[in-house]
């Protein structure tokens, strides 16, 4: 790719970000085009739908999530690394509106986002050091991460009043609940 047409991808990208997260899927692409500084048919010729937008946007936020995971497995106190990482993610999700849409609408494209990015591989990793230092649950699988955090996704309204704007009070429920020793016995997993 040239590195004018790799700057205007760039733009695109963030214009793309901004629009999204503040409309979500109201967000038009003439909107992009206008905040990125560059013709519509520049943002068509990168992303030819919204959908193609949207899951360059996914798979950008997914590898931030990885690293931020990667991240958490330093933290010398098991617990507190997964928590960060929780609430890490569901900051995420309350400041970006098209995120938490796309989590709670298509989770497909989150899942295959998640994926690519390697995200399960630590994740498994902060749950199994959780498990261990006999903070976390014993029956939480690294596939139930996803379900809360879609979960989550349709609790966080940024801009919101009253209770669905307290995505804090939502996790501290969420992760007290994660917390060992169980009381509840879990079902087993679907596959």
């Amino acid at each position: 790719m040239r590195a004018d047409a790799r700057r205007n991808r760039e733009k695109v990208l963030r214009a793309g970000r901004k629009c999204l997260a503040d409309d979500g899927f109201d967000a038009q692409m003439e909107d992009i085009a206008r905040r990125a500084k560059v013709g519509v048919g520049t943002v068509y010729r990168h992303f030819p739908t919204k959908d193609a937008l949207v899951e360059a946007l996914a798979a950008e936020r997914f590898k931030n999530l990885t690293e931020k995971a990667r991240e958490a497995l330093a933290d010398p106190d098991p617990w507190n690394g997964f928590a960060d990482f929780l609430y890490y993610s569901a900051s995420v999700q309350a400041n970006d509106r098209a995120l938490s849409e796309i989590m709670g609408a298509r989770p497909e494209v989150m899942k295959e986002a998640a994926e690519e990015s390697g995200l399960f591989e630590p994740v498994s990793e902060l749950i199994a050091k959780a498990q261990k230092a006999g903070s976390l649950r014993g029956d939480v699988v690294p596939e139930d991460v996803p379900l809360l955090m879609c979960g989550l996704a349709r609790a966080p309204r940024r801009g919101s009043k009253g209770p669905e704007s307290n995505w804090e009070r939502y996790l501290g429920i969420v992760l007290d609940g994660l917390r060992a020793p169980a009381i509840t016995k879990l079902p087993p997993p679907r596959a």
